[in-house]
């Protein structure tokens, strides 16, 4: 994995000198979707101003238990700019799960004004799956998107599904019916007023909400038209494309895992003691019952008895744990267990009384994985594959998987299941 840069916390809302580093690893990482994309051309200030801004969101996100965040998780964006300051107006931007549309916080970003070739500052959307505040309740990879970036016809440009978690446009140049104030005096830097709400229908192409309750096509358009808005965005996979590259990431996913199997083990009798063997806990979390074996989805930190210091991590990748426990208390089960996708294809054989069992990431290609519907997270096979979907589903046949999390091919989703055993 990439190693990560020495980070210092940030002063008065700017990020650090280390998003240089940042910078490139996004770029790397992920193609930057701009004007090209519609076999239209914008200006290069304009291009290379929203390359830029696409870049520091993601290099925020990267970093952001570094920026007076202590202990909290990667993945967050932060509001927008509210006020035409260039900070991030203090306080919740809108409610749990509602997205926000605003200017772009060039100055909690620790960037320089950040101009389209006309002049006209940036804005800025982002999804309530990721914004900081209110934080969602789960944030990882599989969390959805809520922007679909379109044509002015239309036609969709960034997938069929919602899947865009933010939004960077350039204005371009006044259309017709739009009066756009010149910056105020004092605190306001960009042209317009310190209301981002008022402002959005005088310098975008389309009546857009300041206060985004569900899902929201966003129009890319060419300059010179009637439609000139031009689009950078950031999808939730190229995001955690550049996330996992974190050299402490898989240490991350691997406490997730052991901080679950610790709290689903203290549920269970001790092997040789007498009584209950956790016929309670499993009653009340088991979605299936299959002969001697209850299968389910781990409950939430303050139900599973997660301690304090890991509560916030399980919570955000709760859904793709699940669990397998034999009801008698016997060691009915059978793993077996490589270290992990880069080591040595070695296995040894383990019995246990439960396993945890950690989905991975989605498969893409031919055959994916979806998991953006209630119904498609119950859905185990859109998070185990092989002999364990099978086993996991008939309650019969033993398991294998992987003890640590780890990237086999960077330009590959790491699918494969983790586990952890319950002697």
């Amino acid at each position: 994995m990439t190693p990560r840069a020495p980070l210092r916390h940030a002063r008065g809302g700017a990020l650090l000198p280390a998003v240089l580093f940042l910078l490139f690893v996004a770029s790397a990482a992920a193609s930057v979707h701009l004007a090209h994309r519609t076999g239209q051309r914008a200006s290069a200030r304009s291009m290379a101003d929203l390359a830029q801004a696409r870049d520091a969101l993601i290099g925020y996100a990267f970093s952001y238990p570094e920026l007076q965040h202590d202990g909290q998780g990667v993945g967050y964006l932060p509001c927008p700019d509210r006020t035409n300051n260039g900070s991030v107006t203090l306080g919740a931007c809108n409610a749990r799960d509602h997205g926000a549309f605003g200017r772009f916080p060039y100055r909690t970003l620790g960037l320089p004004i950040l101009r389209d070739r006309h002049g006209q500052c940036l804005w800025y959307a982002v999804a309530g799956s990721v914004k900081h505040n209110p934080k969602p309740l789960t944030l990882n990879w599989d969390s959805p998107g809520q922007f679909r970036i379109v044509s002015p016809n239309g036609r969709a440009i960034s997938g069929e599904e919602h899947d865009v978690i933010a939004v960077i446009l350039a204005p371009g140049a006044t259309l017709p019916g739009q009066t756009r104030p010149p910056a105020a005096t004092g605190a306001q830097r960009c042209p317009g007023s310190a209301s981002a709400s008022d402002d959005l229908p005088v310098f975008l192409d389309r009546p857009y909400s300041s206060d985004i309750s569900g899902n929201l096509d966003i129009v890319h358009g060419a300059p010179e038209t009637d439609a000139n808005d031009i689009v950078a965005w950031i999808t939730v996979d190229e995001l955690f494309g550049v996330l996992r590259r974190r050299s402490d990431f898989s240490d991350m996913i691997d406490g997730i895992l052991d901080a679950a199997a610790s709290a689903l083990q203290s549920h269970l009798t001790p092997p040789g003691d007498p009584g209950d063997p956790g016929s309670a806990f499993l009653a009340t979390q088991a979605e299936t019952l299959i002969g001697n074996r209850a299968h389910g989805r781990l409950p939430d930190s303050t139900t599973l008895g997660i301690a304090t210091a890991q509560a916030a991590a399980h919570d955000n990748w709760r859904d793709q744990l699940r669990f397998v426990a034999c009801t008698d208390g016997s060691a009915c089960l059978t793993v077996a267990l490589t270290d992990s996708a880069t080591a040595l294809p070695v296995s040894t054989t383990e019995t246990c009384r439960a396993l945890v069992l950690f989905g991975g990431e989605r498969l893409r290609g031919d055959a994916p994985q979806r998991r953006s519907t209630a119904t498609e997270r119950a859905d185990a096979a859109q998070y185990l594959e092989g002999m364990n979907h099978v086993s996991y589903t008939t309650g019969t046949g033993d398991y294998d998987g992987y003890r640590h999390y780890a990237i086999a091919d960077p330009h590959q989703p790491a699918s494969e299941d983790l586990i952890r055993c319950i002697p």
